[in-house]
């Protein structure tokens, strides 16, 4: 294994990722295409004409033209939620530096608009917007309904919406969640919940959802819902969004003092936009609105999104975590330590007769070093070896910890490494077994493990976000089985032994995250 042929394949995969998502897209983004193609065709090329550093050039233009604009605009989009619009200005325009993308370009000067109207120079963001929808057509639509939600016009936002039709909503995901709270702001929350659920396979895919759970759950006057929605780890709102919203469902409830508490605190907050918000709703809280009654089919339809957000916590990739890793933060802890004693002082590479002493070599086991059996989990050959383990680990270990707990966690881990130790074991029987070291079998156990706790949930509960991590798990497996096949110094077999011995492990125990059924009992009114 080498750095070359690691980001040779860290490249092809992220640009046939990136290359595919961009066809399937409601609106193909054309620019992410052909930057995606570039990178392919620097693989492509780059393996005849320049072998031997082909994955540096690809993984380098992976670097600047996917990674850092991507990181970029996601920090932007964070900074944004928490109402921070000059952090998020300088974000995005970094993001332009590095990507080609018009998009990218068309997004400074919307945040800026945000800026100014959130200091309360709302005439000047309407001025700034309105010139933005006239001269860039990319922009257009998304600067006219940004234009409205800063006035607080929701019968045209909502009427802008259906003009455009439903092509329009689908393919700009800041017209469709303007449209769905256009929807919620006018009390018309059977369109609201109708439209959501037939829309549900967009909301997904324009990365909406949660604004449109947000805003249902708002609207309906389902509390807990709210809060929970706003405490979701995907999201980080800022401190006076979150007390808005959570007003605006103790509004909906009927809960008339906790909402006219919390409306008139954000009366004299900082930001112009939520003190106008705030003292609207203030205003006609003073007339004691009577409680919204919901139909049944919205009730119904509540509960449904209800448990889609459930299982969206529970199994998606950034589930929520209730307990901190501390099994998986000891054992990163514990590899670095040994790999430091091991290669110090260069720490570049293990030294030879550490790696001679504690690796496993089924010769030497038979004559009595029965410590190999263990030890090498727990030893790495180079620096690269060790990033590449501990990174599965942070990424895998969490999740698997609070499924099983602390001590069926360890087990699962030590298990998958066991049993290649036991199957290298047989084998060197009947010829000599080549040396092994690292940890990357326990990581394929806990890999195992995701994939058995995501295919009970799918037979238990037929979670659909479950399913979809099962199919992105079992991609993962694939793309380890062809790693492991083309690259050289590779032990494919202690991966599969590891993989299997995680997954049959697993579902022999019980997990807490799959056995649970939904909890809404008290969340829907």
């Amino acid at each position: 294994m080498d750095l070359n042929r690691l980001a040779l394949w860290f490249a092809g995969i992220a640009a046939a990722s990136l290359f595919w998502r961009s066809l399937r897209a409601p609106r193909m983004v054309k620019d992410w295409l052909i930057v995606s193609l570039a990178i392919l065709l620097t693989c492509a090329l780059g393996w005849f004409l320049f072998p031997n550093s082909e994955g540096y050039a690809a993984g380098m233009l992976t670097l600047l033209l996917v990674l850092m604009p991507s990181r970029a605009a996601q920090a932007a989009a964070r900074a944004s939620e928490r109402q921070q619009y000059a952090r998020a200005r300088l974000f995005s325009t970094l993001a332009a530096l590095f990507h080609p993308s018009a998009d990218y370009r068309v997004t400074p000067p919307l945040f800026r608009a945000f800026e100014l109207a959130q200091i309360g120079q709302l005439g000047e963001a309407e001025a700034l917007l309105q010139v933005l929808a006239k001269k860039n057509p990319r922009v257009a639509l998304t600067a006219s309904a940004q234009r409205l939600r800063l006035l607080a016009r929701w019968q045209e936002l909502r009427a802008l919406g259906e003009d455009q039709g439903l092509l329009a909503l689908q393919t700009q995901p800041t017209l469709l969640a303007l449209y769905l709270r256009a929807l919620g702001e006018l009390g018309q929350i059977e369109d609201l919940s109708k439209f959501m659920a037939a829309q549900e396979t967009t909301l997904v895919r324009s990365g909406t959802q949660d604004l449109a759970l947000l805003y249902l759950f708002a609207f309906t006057g389902h509390v807990e819902l709210t809060a929970r929605v706003l405490g979701a780890r995907a999201r980080r709102y800022s401190v006076a969004t979150r007390e808005f919203w959570l007003a605006v469902a103790h509004q909906n409830a009927g809960h008339s003092a906790e909402a006219r508490l919390a409306f008139s605190r954000l009366r004299t907050n900082e930001d112009a936009q939520i003190r106008a918000r705030a003292e609207e709703r203030w205003s006609a809280l003073l007339d004691s609105a009577p409680e919204r009654q919901l139909s049944p089919q919205t009730m119904a339809l509540v509960a449904r999104f209800a448990r889609a957000f459930d299982q969206k916590q529970r199994f998606g990739w950034q589930a929520s975590t209730k307990q901190r890793p501390n099994v998986t933060n000891a054992l990163v802890i514990v590899n670095t330590v040994i790999y430091a004693i091991g290669s110090a002082p260069r720490f570049f590479e293990s030294r030879e007769e550490f790696l001679t002493r504690w690796s496993f070599s089924g010769k030497d086991v038979l004559s009595g070093d029965w410590w190999r059996t263990m030890s090498y989990l727990f030893v790495h050959f180079n620096w690269l070896h060790l990033l590449m383990n501990m990174g599965g680990l942070l990424v895998l270990g969490p999740f698997v910890e609070q499924a099983y707990g602390r001590f069926r966690y360890l087990a699962i881990y030590l298990a998958a490494g066991c049993a290649g130790t036991a199957v290298y074991l047989a084998l060197s029987l009947f010829e000599p077994s080549e040396q092994l070291v690292g940890a990357s079998g326990c990581i394929m156990g806990l890999l195992g493990a995701h994939v058995a706790v995501m295919l009970r949930a799918w037979r238990r509960h037929r979670a659909p976000m479950a399913r979809e991590m099962l199919v992105r798990l079992l991609f993962i497996v694939a793309l380890q089985v062809v790693f492991d096949r083309t690259t050289p110094n590779v032990a494919g077999l202690a991966h599969a032994v590891g993989l299997a011995a995680g997954f049959l492990c697993a579902l022999a125990l019980t997990d807490t995250l799959s056995a649970d059924a939904p909890r809404l009992g008290a969340s829907l009114r």
